[in-house]
């Protein structure tokens, strides 16, 4: 027996929405939408909703099963069983008409807006044929069901109904890449007008979506790197950020002193290489890693620096820091100004490269974002570049992982470190394949935390892609909500390893004290926390809590 919570509304009752429980057995292989049809026939036969193939064909059965959008049709009801319920809402972002009905022409109105047909040019004779790779191209995309599914789980459109959405762009990718259209490179222009350069690249959309398109990767940054070809793109902002990147090496400039100069007593050389070097142990180190800070630990961000040596210190794991160390090459592909980024990933391979022959394979970030870039762009870039890739990439907490399960963390020096707390998941370590259990059981770890965990849609920092730059105030409001959603659940604060989702969050609690309208509210840093649990004398009241 479980427990079906359906989201109910008639406007006729002149009710508002409110939740019914219905209970019902469930048997292996039953869907979504098996239940709701159950419901229907047997216990009220006023529950709409739509549905059609039954096939995932045709997208019309989209609804919001525990917080986030599906197919009714292809999602198995075991699957979904939490506590003993399963929760069933409509799409959001579109207005109910009944119970699961919602209207969905705001959503074919964004479609409609990058003119979703081919335009040919009548003036001349010149035949455009279809090549083999151009079809390939456009097999990308034309799975697409038109369900709603990646409109109703977009953060963007949370905060901002003016934002086309990803259907509208996957669409649009599908015509500019036709040979046969007149005006594809316009058809850019008008998208970059339209809010392609607001998404965060946090890839809820693709999460949702059915049919598994990468709209992240093949369509949004393909067309950013079109629009940008065309002088089209990026935005301003985005210009002078590129520009900073070219003249300091690194996404943020140097306020203080950077971690990698901080420890001139550690400084030696290997290979040719300049390095700061710990191995504060009389042992030998369990395990030799070369750290990758990423430009905001780096050069912002530096007692995460400290806390991250300590943890591998206090765990007996020698670690280089090479001092040359540049930008990661992440805000060129975010934009689309990829042309400019080969000498900053050239000089990193040739610092990895270089520890992988004399027998150090293991390159750490800790920088979500830089961990993203080195695992999905720099495969293809080494094959573009004709560099080697001898190297093996890992985030810290996904090494702290894979030490605890070989036995070599010792888990068992951990203090108490008393604190009620949510994980904040970054959408670039998802994109990086890093499942979110990695991290919370790692937090779970240390004696004295309480982590709650709510099952809701990815929630973003707003800092991505970009956005944080070019569309603050989008940035600004996301980092809020995400913060005011914690809040609700009674938490001291977000807890994250991820320091550009830090700096947004941290942005947004400066922006409600000058507000007047201060949040309570901590953020925490992952890593400062673990240093801190290892016996390291570390604050953990994150920036901006007020008690």
């Amino acid at each position: 027996m479980v427990i079906i919570t359906i989201l109910r509304f008639d406007p006729d009752l002149g009710e508002q929405p409110y939740y019914q429980d219905f209970e019902i057995d469930v048997y292996d292989g039953m869907t979504i939408l098996d239940c709701l049809i159950e419901i229907k026939d047997h216990k009220d036969g006023s529950l709409t909703f739509r549905h059609s193939c039954r096939s995932s064909i045709c997208g019309s059965c989209a609804v919001r099963i525990n917080h986030r959008a599906m197919l009714a049709c292809n999602t198995q009801v075991q699957d979904m069983i939490m506590n003993g319920t399963v929760l069933i809402e409509p799409l959001v972002h579109l207005r109910p008409i009944k119970d699961l009905v919602v209207d969905m022409e705001p959503f074919y109105r964004t479609i409609e807006q990058i003119q979703p047909w081919l335009i040919t040019d009548h003036t001349t004779d010149k035949k455009q044929t279809m090549t083999p790779a151009d079809i390939e191209h456009l097999h990308k995309v034309e799975d697409c069901i038109f369900c709603g599914a990646c409109y109703s789980d977009c953060n963007v459109i949370d905060v901002d109904k003016s934002f086309i959405g990803p259907c509208a762009i996957a669409k649009c990718f599908r015509f500019t890449l036709d040979p046969r259209d007149a005006v594809g490179n316009e058809r850019i222009k008008q998208l970059v007008e339209q809010g392609l350069y607001k998404c965060p690249v946090d890839q809820e959309c693709e999460i949702a979506c059915p049919k598994d398109l990468s709209i992240r990767r093949a369509f949004i940054e393909d067309l950013r790197y079109r629009a940008v070809s065309n002088d089209f793109g990026p935005m301003p902002a985005h210009k002078r950020l590129i520009i900073s990147v070219l003249e300091t090496g690194g996404s943020v400039p140097v306020t203080t002193s950077q971690a990698v100069d901080m420890y001139p007593e550690n400084e030696q050389e290997f290979h040719g290489i300049k390095e700061i070097f710990f191995k504060n142990f009389d042992s030998e180190p369990v395990a030799e890693i070369v750290m990758f800070f990423g430009c905001i630990i780096n050069r912002r961000q530096q007692e995460t620096a400290t806390a991250i040596i300590n943890i591998f210190q206090h765990n007996n794991v020698a670690v280089h820091i090479p001092k040359k160390q540049v930008c990661c090459g992440s805000p060129f592909m975010r934009v689309g100004m990829r042309e400019k980024m080969e000498p900053f990933v050239t000089q990193n391979f040739e610092i990895f490269n270089t520890y992988a022959v004399h027998g150090i394979t293991d390159i750490l970030t800790s920088c979500s974002g830089c961990n993203s870039t080195f695992r999905h762009d720099y495969p293809d870039l080494a094959k573009e570049y004709g560099l080697d890739f001898n190297f093996h990439i890992f985030d810290v907490g996904e090494y702290m992982s894979m030490m605890d399960r070989a036995g070599t963390l010792n888990i068992n020096d951990l203090h108490n470190v008393k604190m009620r707390c949510m994980y904040h998941y970054p959408c670039h370590i998802r994109a990086s394949g890093l499942d979110e259990s990695i991290y919370t059981d790692l937090i779970m770890k240390i004696p004295g935390m309480e982590l709650v965990q709510v099952p809701s849609s990815g929630l973003c920092c707003g800092g991505g892609g970009g956005v944080r730059a070019a569309y603050p105030s989008v940035s600004d409001k996301l980092a809020i909500r995400r913060m005011e959603i914690a809040k609700e659940e009674g938490v001291d604060g977000l807890l994250t390893n991820c320091p550009f989702c830090i700096l947004s969050f941290e942005r947004g609690l400066a922006l409600k004290q000058e507000e007047d309208e201060p949040m309570n509210f901590g953020i925490f840093d992952f890593y400062k926390v673990f240093s801190r649990a290892f016996g390291e004398d570390y604050q953990l009241r994150g920036k901006g809590q007020i008690n």
